[in-house]
């Protein structure tokens, strides 16, 4: 009997690629614009986006802006300023991250892969484009208001599906406790937490973490070792 993990699924945003412009830039270009002293962070901001839910990039930010200010005191009306003033992003410029080229390359050696990310499909699809990994995974599933975001486990129910892969034989690498470790989990599917900073929680423990995408560069794998 096989044993082991067949699949490997991946989050894009964070933990293959990031923008070229960070969100911290943008968000103090956008209280800059909109002449309003900044109230929160973009970890602050990272946090809230699995929290809701929105029918676009500026509707995504508008609850989020709205949903902070609520905790900090401020109207809802200069949250709204600042989601208007935040520059929309260029899907084509991001950029890999150190490491992810190679630990695709390796993970394709010995695994089928799948996409499960969420955002909006054609921004998403331009980012693959620009990076030239299309065609690297068997599958792509985009967490959408209508199709369920991640920490919904629709999205990874969806990949399991078009794989015809069970939850047992999967594992899948984000960079988010709150999106990708919660809702691989929620479908039964072990999560691999590319940890940046911080540290999980008594409630999100996730079964692997790495610091480093070099460590899935090679076997043994995480889930292989121990």
């Amino acid at each position: 009997m096989e044993t082991g993990p067949a699949a490997v699924t991946l989050d894009l945003d964070d933990t293959l690629c990031r923008y070229d412009r960070s969100t911290a830039d943008l968000l103090a270009l956008a209280f800059d614009r909109a002449d309003v002293e900044p109230f929160f962070t973009a970890a602050e901001f990272a946090a809230t986006i699995p929290t809701v839910t929105g029918e676009s990039p500026l509707d995504l930010r508008r609850k989020c802006f709205r949903a902070i200010a609520a905790e900090q005191g401020q109207p809802e009306r200069v949250a709204d300023r600042v989601a208007e003033a935040y520059p929309e992003r260029d899907p084509t410029a991001v950029s890999f991250l150190p490491g992810a080229r190679e630990a695709l390359d390796s993970l394709a050696d010995h695994h089928r892969l799948a996409l499960v990310s969420n955002g909006e499909p054609s921004h998403q699809r331009a980012k693959l484009e620009t990076l030239a990994i299309s065609g690297a995974f068997e599958t792509t599933v985009f967490g959408t208001p209508e199709t369920g975001v991640k920490p919904d486990p629709e999205p990874f129910y969806r990949v399991l599906d078009a794989l015809g892969v069970q939850s047992e034989r999967a594992v899948h690498v984000g960079n988010s406790l709150a999106s990708d470790v919660v809702g691989a989990q929620a479908a039964g599917i072990a999560a691999v937490w590319l940890r940046e900073d911080g540290s999980a929680d008594d409630e999100t423990v996730p079964e692997y973490v790495v610091d480093d995408l070099a460590e899935l560069h090679g076997r043994p794998f995480p889930w292989e070792q121990g």
